[in-house]
């Protein structure tokens, strides 16, 4: 799915440029539910499988993303972290929802797995066929249920749609010094509606030769690496010692909370703070929680650090989107963001190899844990390396000075 997702949303921001934000968005939500829907004939064959739910289900993922998004920073151009982070929160507050629907569908008596594929890791339990039989046969038609969700919640969205006037548009794509006349002459409607000046535009092609590109590019791929164990490991190292199915249920959607709304304050801290430091301190948080996580045993005490590991996996993907555009431009921001996310799947790639490599041959899950914070320690010392423009420590006239354009005054 991630790299359905990171192969096409590139593809999904150059749309936007052509037809533009509805129709790309409409475009990517009929191949997302569609898909989902295939999935209940595909579930019989695991590469089928892969097919549908994996790759094509991303690919609607990737063309509808960005351009959600970017058609959302045009009505409030100055807080794009913010509004990045409340866009993608509606993608994170999905699973507070469909995980106790699809449980209670697939799972309505609260059985706990008892099959044991796997003796080198007995916690490792899956519903078995013929004892859970009424189980599994209810998770082709799941497929079915999701499908009809996201065609009602689809419609519903994409008839609610609605461009930015014209002239939060045009502050959007030009900015405020290097904008049109009319800007230049009317300086009090330009501090009021936009405080950033133009950057230099880039092309995604002149995007692969910029130093702070590779430095985004690596800080989200080592950042993938927490996301994906734990957005795949959770539920199977909670089962080691919590035999409530629906408990379980209950800690994913509280973690899709804290997974949501993280995104709306990492992307207010990136606004305020810059996005050095709102990325080096997630990386720090995310990596301690690793260190740290493996000596909680109890269920209370799992909860709460599958919670705090979900607010941390949240900030990504407020804040690379914004600073994308912040320090790269508007004009191709939704193709740019789109290249800087194929770390992801670089990243999912080498998160897949590395689990391979260490519990598929006997590691214990701590020390798989500590591997991935030592990715996120990495990640931190290389997001200091980012020569972010638009710090609100520096004053504006310094920051015009060094970089030949005025950033964000956040404190002026």
């Amino acid at each position: 799915m991630v790299c359905g997702q990171g192969t096409t949303m590139v593809i999904g921001g150059l749309l936007e440029r052509k037809i533009g934000s509805r129709l790309t968005i409409l475009m990517g939500c009929a191949i997302h539910s569609l898909t989902a829907a295939l999935s209940y004939f595909a579930i019989r064959s695991f590469y089928s499988l892969i097919i549908t739910y994996g790759i094509l289900f991303g690919f609607g993922i990737g063309i509808a993303y960005s351009p959600a998004m970017t058609l959302a920073m045009k009505w409030l151009p100055t807080y794009k972290g913010l509004v990045a982070g409340s866009v993608v929160a509606g993608f994170g507050l999905g699973a507070m929802v469909f995980n106790p629907i699809i449980t209670s569908f697939i799972n309505p008596n609260n059985t706990s797995p008892s099959y044991a594929p796997y003796p080198d890791h007995p916690s490792e339990k899956y519903f078995h066929d013929p004892e859970d039989s009424a189980i599994l046969n209810r998770v082709p038609y799941c497929f079915l249920v999701m499908a009809g969700f996201f065609i009602i919640l689809q419609t519903i969205g994409n008839l609610l749609l609605k461009s930015a006037p014209p002239v939060f548009d045009n502050f959007y794509e030009s900015g405020v010094n290097g904008g049109s006349p009319s800007l230049q002459q009317d300086s009090s409607a330009s501090d009021n509606l936009l405080h950033e000046a133009e950057p230099n535009e880039f092309t995604p092609l002149q995007l692969l030769k910029q130093r702070d590109f590779w430095i985004l590019w690596f800080t989200f791929l080592c950042n993938n690496q927490g996301i994906c164990y734990v957005s795949t490991y959770w539920k199977s190292v909670g089962q080691g010692f919590i035999s409530d199915d629906m408990f379980l249920a209950a800690i994913g959607s509280a973690a899709s909370i804290g997974n949501a709304f993280s995104r709306i304050i990492w992307g207010g801290i990136g606004d305020k703070l810059g996005f050095k430091v709102a990325m080096c301190t997630l990386q720090a948080l995310f990596a301690m929680l690793y260190i740290v996580m493996f000596y909680t045993q109890h269920k209370w005490g799992y909860a709460i650090f599958v919670f705090c590991l979900f607010f941390c996996v949240g900030g990504s993907f407020s804040l690379i989107p914004a600073v994308t555009i912040r320090t790269f431009g508007n004009k191709f921001g939704t193709a740019n963001y789109g290249l800087v996310f194929t770390s992801g799947v670089a990243g999912a790639l080498i998160n897949l190899l590395i689990l391979n490599l260490t519990i598929n041959n006997g590691m214990s899950h701590q020390h798989v844990q500590w591997i991935m914070a030592t990715f996120l320690i990495v990640g931190c010392v290389n997001s200091a390396f980012f020569k972010f423009r638009g710090c609100p420590c520096a004053r504006r006239e310094a920051r015009s000075g060094e970089y030949g354009y005025a950033s964000v005054p956040y404190s002026e």
